[in-house]
């Protein structure tokens, strides 16, 4: 069976995020996703990848240590503190033949970039261990983000310009060292509820 292409992965992180915010808008009542724990996008997500066609498998909460060793990433001395290998990624992407692929790390409603690139800081270390030999091959930033309409921009607005500056601000700060490029949903307009949409940033090694 053939691996899966990124097109197709990105697709359905973008799936999933979307189905998380209308699940969980039925089952509360009307709240947004951003008011759930992180956690019902994380396994929404997971999902979507699980059902797409083609080799793979998905997990969450991988031990980071043991997830290097499955994609044979060893290498000899201390590793990148920002990698934070003692931890657990969100979601590991594994090709069909039992070695990890890719690292997802998910975000609801990201802040300022204090709030969220550590989790681009710890993509880029992972993919840099070992990179000649591991089965890593690309890093994922997922995330979901809503916003009211203001007095000067609409919530779509504004959801369209954080889109916009995150991108801007991963690709300034390593694009000469990464591919970077970001998939996003359409901008959900509800109206007087205000915005909101799904993004992923995919980034490979150069």
């Amino acid at each position: 069976m053939a691996a899966v292409a990124t097109d197709v992965i990105s697709g359905a992180i973008i799936s999933g995020i979307e189905k998380a915010h209308e699940d969980y808008r039925k089952m509360s009542g009307g709240y947004w996703v951003w008011t759930a724990a992180e956690y019902m996008l994380t396994t929404y997500i997971a999902k979507e990848l699980s059902e797409m066609e083609g080799a793979k498998f998905v997990t969450i909460e991988s031990n980071g240590s043991s997830s290097m060793e499955h994609a044979q990433a060893i290498a000899p001395g201390p590793k990148p503190l920002k990698a934070r290998l003692n931890g657990r990624f969100d979601i590991l992407l594994w090709w069909g033949k039992y070695q990890p692929r890719a690292v997802i790390e998910v975000k609801n409603q990201p802040g300022g970039p204090s709030t969220w690139y550590h989790d681009i800081e710890r993509i880029t270390s992972v993919l840099k261990i070992s990179r000649e030999t591991s089965s890593i091959k690309f890093g994922v930033f997922a995330y979901y983000y809503s916003a009211a309409d203001g007095e000067l921009l609409s919530g779509a607005e504004k959801v369209s310009q954080k889109f916009a500056r995150v991108e801007d601000y991963v690709q300034k700060q390593i694009a000469d060292r990464y591919h970077v490029y970001q998939v996003t949903s359409e901008i959900h307009d509800e109206g007087t509820e205000g915005a909101w949409g799904a993004a992923c940033l995919i980034i490979r090694m150069m």
